[in-house]
């Protein structure tokens, strides 16, 4: 553990130096990120922190406040969501200012080269199942935001804890106890969050870039009895995706044929499922 009020998180290709007012946010990035990643003194491409907000110069002691290099973009919160607080800020900070690359709302896991984007509105179950996939030989590449490169259509790792919501965090622990959670947030605006650290595979091969092998827009379903798959065309795959995209509409012409020759050659489905080891199962067959 480090002991310093600032850490750098050298994370791929962006990196964030977090300072906090709050012990517990910095011990809990050491609990969820890469030993390695993590330092005292760093370049960053980010400057980030949480702390008081202040009215008239007095904190506020039961509050938090996410500040980009002086900039707040959110409403002041709970101070025992600073954690959760910290992550989204710096999901942000890649949304908004990552303009060399094509961003989407996707997860994407990958064995090897080979990928396999996870896109879907939220609660759809991504990032439940990308966190599965995980922990059963595949390499997480990122949880919310898909980096594809232009030029050659690839996506950058961009590895970073998986986001769990509410009744996800019980069924990753369940399903892998040794899997590890950070400080899990309770009553956010998104319900009882809880980040999950991603494998040491996952750390290792993170500057390693995948190719897109298959789309998958899955739906999480409790009233499903067995899962139902759906072949989804590829002018419906570019729609949806388009619409996950935060920065398709700057980049403009070369981002959206590189986003239509993914579709075109990228066999992409809908699952609905009610039972994570099924759509497990499905992502699986993709490789045979």
């Amino acid at each position: 553990m480090l002991n310093s009020s600032t850490i750098v998180v050298d994370t791929y290709p962006f990196s964030f130096k977090v300072s906090s007012d709050f012990s517990f946010v910095l011990d809990n990035l050491s609990s969820i990120y890469y030993a390695p990643l993590l330092s005292e003194s760093a370049y960053a491409n980010f400057n980030v922190s949480i702390s008081y907000p202040r009215i008239f110069g007095f904190p506020l002691l039961n509050r938090a406040l996410f500040n980009l290099d002086g900039f707040s973009p959110f409403t002041r919160g709970s101070k025992v969501h600073s954690c959760a607080l910290l992550e989204w800020g710096m999901n942000w900070c890649v949304s908004q200012y990552a303009t060399d690359r094509l961003v989407i709302h996707a997860a994407c896991v990958a064995r090897d080269e080979r990928g396999v984007i996870l896109s879907g509105d939220s609660g759809s179950g991504k990032s439940t199942l990308s966190c599965a996939l995980m922990h059963n030989s595949y390499r997480l590449l990122t949880d919310e935001l898909t980096l594809i490169n232009l030029s050659d259509n690839l996506v950058t790792p961009f590895v970073r804890p998986v986001s769990l919501k509410n009744g996800a965090i019980d069924v990753i622990k369940n399903l892998y106890p040794e899997s590890l959670l950070g400080k899990v947030s309770k009553n956010t605006h998104k319900g009882t969050v809880g980040h999950c650290r991603p494998t040491d595979e996952s750390w290792s091969n993170m500057r390693e870039n995948a190719f897109i092998g298959n789309i998958l827009f899955p739906k999480f379903d409790s009233t499903c009895e067995s899962p139902s798959i759906r072949i989804v065309e590829p002018l419906e795959a570019l729609s949806r995706l388009v619409e996950q995209s935060f920065n398709i509409h700057i980049l403009g012409a070369q981002a959206i044929s590189c986003l239509q020759h993914i579709c075109e050659n990228a066999p992409a489905y809908e699952i609905r499922y009610s039972r994570t080891e099924d759509a497990i199962e499905f992502v699986n067959s993709l490789y045979e």
